[in-house]
């Protein structure tokens, strides 16, 4: 009889363990939604996970809210159909368009969802765009998801348009070639993904410089400067370390939320923003919100002078993340 019940109470017992296990795992493990969208991240009102997606490189959801594609990566959202997703690329890929001297071939490190592309391909003496990213799902969705390929009118899918999955740094080492415009447009380095920091570190930016053309520009996406101006200040520390002219500019169209978003404007020879001209017309890109850009909030004078320096040997970025969040 005490057999029977010791049996019964180790056979309960593992039971339990995988009833408990199984409402982890949903709830609050890998097969949970807040493993693939943090609650911060969440789109407003209703909206409905279209698909969960572990790859070797990140958590993926795919995500429809009221006619709307959201995707994201590791929690995080990474692109949208939205207006302020036009937005964002519009000041990421025409500000160094309106830089550089030709525009011929453009680089782009980042570009799964194809926003960009799609920018950069309203230049009609564009002749190739060549797009990396880390993640063929992600590059896919770009390619083949209804919402997207509308939102980004098939730009992944041009015939000016090469589609590499590779480690962006691996490519650009690899690949040995230069190009006209280089944009960056990555997520931050983080304690979950710390390799990412060698795509924002010293020895990157000099890579970049030598795969510029003469009078060539590049772009660099670099976060929510509002909430963490630190970020900002080492992006343009590191790349002026490198040898670049950098130019700071910023977003604050999301006025709801308060966030005002970092890019980085970096050129060889000196550019001033007041020489800058739009080449083609944009939705919400004028002159005068291209000049709008480059006066810079007083916050960021301060944090510019100590700002220290991304190499691919420190944490630096991985530090101010972990510290702002």
């Amino acid at each position: 009889m005490d057999n029977l019940f010791t049996f019964l109470l180790g056979a309960g017992a593992i039971v339990g363990a995988q009833i408990l296990y199984k409402l982890y795992w949903r709830r609050w493990g890998e097969g949970s939604p807040h493993a693939y969208i943090y609650d911060r991240e969440k789109p407003e009102g209703a909206y409905r996970i279209v698909r969960k997606i572990k790859t070797p490189t990140q958590k993926i959801a795919l995500v429809e809210r009221q006619g709307e594609t959201w995707v994201y990566s590791n929690g995080e959202l990474m692109f949208s159909t939205t207006e302020d997703e036009n937005m964002y690329a519009e000041a990421l890929v025409h500000v160094p368009m309106s830089a550089a001297r030709k525009v011929q071939h453009v680089l782009i490190i980042g570009g799964g969802g194809g926003v960009t592309t799609r920018e950069a391909l309203k230049y009609p003496e564009v002749e190739s765009v060549t797009v990396v990213d880390i993640d063929e799902i992600m590059m896919n969705f770009g390619k083949k998801v209804e919402g997207l390929v509308r939102f980004n009118q098939g730009a992944l899918n041009h015939s000016k348009v090469e589609t590499v999955i590779a480690d962006g740094r691996e490519f650009v080492e690899k690949r040995n070639r230069q190009w006209d415009v280089i944009i960056v447009d990555l997520p931050e380095p983080t304690e979950r993904c710390p390799s990412l920091s060698r795509l924002f570190s010293l020895e990157f930016y000099m890579l970049l410089r030598r795969s510029l053309k003469p009078g060539g520009a590049v772009a660099v996406a670099c976060s929510a400067s509002s909430w963490m101006p630190e970020y900002f200040g080492c992006i343009q520390a590191t790349l002026r370390k490198a040898g670049f002219h950098s130019l700071p500019y910023h977003l604050d169209y999301i006025v709801d939320s308060g966030e005002d978003w970092a890019l980085c404007l970096a050129t060889e020879a000196l550019i001033e923003s007041k020489d800058l001209k739009m080449k083609v017309e944009t939705r919400h890109l004028t002159e005068e919100r291209l000049k709008d850009m480059f006066h810079m909030p007083l916050y960021f004078s301060s944090i510019d002078k100590d700002a220290r320096i991304q190499t691919d040997t420190n944490r630096v970025l991985i530090d101010i993340v972990r510290e702002a969040y």
